[in-house]
């Protein structure tokens, strides 16, 4: 079976839906390339995150160029001596068409050098043989007679340290922005379910594009599989879809906004994110402090996030949501701000309140299932476990030592469930290996 997402994949520029400056800037570079000249910037940095169309776009130019590809993976070629073997050495010769005839660079014959997963090349990190990959991708662009594309999901990584630093003033960086789901449904899902008889109503496709979270590949694989086997897919199929996780999302929108120098491109950024504004200002509330270090630039993104604030207040007291455009260009005006560009100086953080949410429900969920357990042993409902006998049941585990034993032995309970009744990861190893060696006794 084919995958529809490689069936429907554009193969030109022009089918391209979203993105079109950055489209623009892609063919621009190429046909500079096809020319016979050499571009200033050899290598183009495509950034986003999955299923934004940048492996795509790479595809569709070679394809519009008439070029040759060479793609690589840098998760399995991120040493150094790999990385020349393979980019370097095919940078720097000529090339052959798919008959085999020669194909001259100085009349425009090239091969296109596509690096996807480029934010994976870390120097020193993992075992020895990991080693010097951004170096040899420096090399290679700075050598390079024919156009690079390197593919990130996060530039930060493959920019930072000294070393990122000098990759980053050799190439030119293009950012793809997510669709929203509005346009996944109606410019990418309709037209397919058109070309295989599929009978879909607009609005369950809408669901399905939002459930995505803005990734493309993601919502036609959905799409596909509830299109298995049936000529309608009806509201109710739609309901086996599962959401994404947003926090890609938010976090890659926050990231936009600060860096950017540009109200019209925040502001293109805030429309294109299906979340809550109240959740993107609170993201950039978290960050802003740590990336705008001049106080006068602070002060001013501060003032701008506190009437952003003020409007949500108006629209949470008066019911009047015509205050959300206000709240959208304030929140957008952080990235005027400030009067000098800066760069990212560390991981973006998620707020307090997100980081709060998301351990009050991984505790709830340990809870949850050692109250099932408890449950089936101790003969009563998981709710009165969980209410009446829990909390008793995590005082003894901490007190004492044999009792903590004895429950993860009969229980099997896991490292991570040990952690969460001890309070800390202090002795769950010891615990868990002599529950281990008690088991195997009682066996």
């Amino acid at each position: 079976m084919i995958e529809w997402a490689e069936k429907y994949r554009p193969k030109s520029l022009k089918d391209i839906i979203g993105n079109p400056e950055v489209v623009k800037k892609i063919r621009e570079w190429g046909e500079l390339w096809k020319s016979g000249k050499i571009p200033d910037k050899k290598a183009l940095v495509f950034e986003g995150r999955p299923g934004v169309g940048k492996t795509t776009a790479a595809l569709a130019l070679a394809n519009d160029m008439g070029w040759g590809v060479i793609e690589l993976n840098a998760s399995d070629i991120r040493n150094e001596e790999r990385i020349k073997d393979i980019a370097l050495r095919g940078s720097l010769y000529e090339t052959f068409d798919d008959s085999g005839d020669f194909l001259s660079s100085k009349k425009g014959g090239r091969k296109l050098i596509i690096i996807d997963e480029a934010d994976n090349l870390y120097e020193g990190r993992g075992e020895a043989g990991d080693r010097g990959g951004r170096k040899a991708i420096i090399e290679t662009v700075k050598s390079t007679l024919q156009p690079i594309i390197l593919i990130v999901n996060d530039p930060y990584e493959l920019f930072k340290g000294e070393q990122g630093i000098v990759l980053k003033n050799m190439v030119e960086e293009l950012k793809f922005r997510a669709l929203n789901y509005k346009q996944i449904a109606a410019s990418i899902l309709k037209p397919i379910c058109a070309k295989e008889g599929i009978l879909v109503d607009s609005k369950v496709l809408e669901k399905i594009a939002q459930r995505s979270g803005g990734d493309v590949r993601a919502a036609i694989n959905d799409l596909q599989m509830l299109a298995m086997g049936k000529r309608i897919i009806t509201e109710k199929d739609a309901e086996y879809v599962g959401s994404r996780d947003v926090v890609e999302n938010i976090y890659s929108a926050t990231l936009d906004i600060i860096l950017s120098m540009s109200m019209k491109t925040s502001r293109e950024v805030l429309n294109s994110l299906d979340e809550d504004p109240q959740t993107i200002l609170q993201w950039i509330d978290e960050n802003i402090s740590q990336e705008y270090l001049d106080i006068d630039d602070l002060d001013r993104a501060f003032y701008y996030l506190s009437l952003a604030n003020t409007y949500l207040g108006r629209i949470r007291k008066r019911q009047y949501y015509g205050f959300l455009s206000y709240v959208m260009d304030f929140i957008a005006a952080v990235s005027i701000a400030k009067k000098q560009k800066y760069g990212i100086h560390g991981k973006l953080k998620s707020p307090d309140f997100i980081r709060a949410m998301a351990m009050r429900k991984r505790s709830k969920d340990y809870r949850d299932i050692i109250s099932k357990k408890l449950a089936k042993i101790t003969h009563q409902s998981i709710d009165r476990t969980s209410f009446e006998f829990f909390e008793i049941y995590m005082k003894i585990f901490r007190e004492n030592r044999r009792f903590a034993i004895w429950q993860t032995a009969i229980l099997s309970l896991s490292e991570q469930e040990v952690e969460f009744l001890m309070g800390s990861d202090e002795q769950v190893d010891s615990i868990v290996d002599e529950a281990r060696k008690l088991r195997e006794r009682l066996k």
